[in-house]
């Protein structure tokens, strides 16, 4: 679905300041030719001190479908060598650069080459340490129960049409999602709503 154009339901200033976005995407002709169930997705964007991402889906046919999900949230920070993720500890998780091999997180998520991994299992906040630019990013979250870290580095960002030369050193993905074996079924008429709140201190 992020390929897709989505439709602006309303923008809003909320009480408190915060702005508030609706957008929303339901199934139709072409979404049916590759996927044949009936949905409504609903993201709600809400700007202001924190960005807060919740992205409803809603079974709006008659037949159970089975989703995963993931927030796509590209953090800025100041040197990914100087970057630690920390609410993994202990978690188990799936290694995509080692073709999918099974390992457990022992202490802080430190980089030093080609990360990618589905933390399974897990409901935890994460807190990302940029130790350079001497601020933390909290990514807080709902309605998830996995995690994926990512950052391609060097070799892989050369193959990366959409990352100049040297721009792994500057970002990070932590994304809030249902994967790998964390999957959601929707009966029909049922939703789910996954939930990303990001604060920097």
């Amino acid at each position: 679905m992020r390929t897709r154009l989505w439709d602006l339901r309303s923008a809003s200033p909320e009480a408190d300041g915060q702005v508030l976005l609706r957008l929303g995407l339901s199934d139709d002709a072409s979404t049916r030719a590759l996927w044949d169930f009936a949905f409504d997705l609903e993201l709600c964007v809400t700007v202001g001190p924190t960005l807060r991402l919740a992205l409803s889906t809603r079974n709006t046919g008659a037949a159970a479908f089975t989703i995963t999900q993931a927030l796509h949230s590209y953090l800025c920070v100041s040197d990914i060598e100087q970057t630690s993720v920390l609410g993994l500890d202990g978690c188990d998780y799936l290694d995509k650069v080692q073709n999918f091999a099974p390992a457990r997180q022992s202490g802080a998520v430190e980089f030093g080459g080609e990360t990618d991994r589905i933390y399974t299992g897990t409901r935890f906040d994460c807190l990302i340490e940029d130790r350079a630019g001497g601020r933390s990013i909290r990514v807080a979250k709902q309605g998830s129960t996995s995690t994926v870290v990512w950052n391609p580095w060097r070799e892989r960002e050369q193959a990366l049409t959409d990352m100049a030369a040297g721009e792994h050193r500057h970002m990070l993905c932590v994304e809030t999602c249902n994967a790998g074996p964390d999957q959601i079924t929707l009966a029909p008429g049922a939703a789910h709503t996954l939930v990303a709140t990001m604060s920097v201190a």
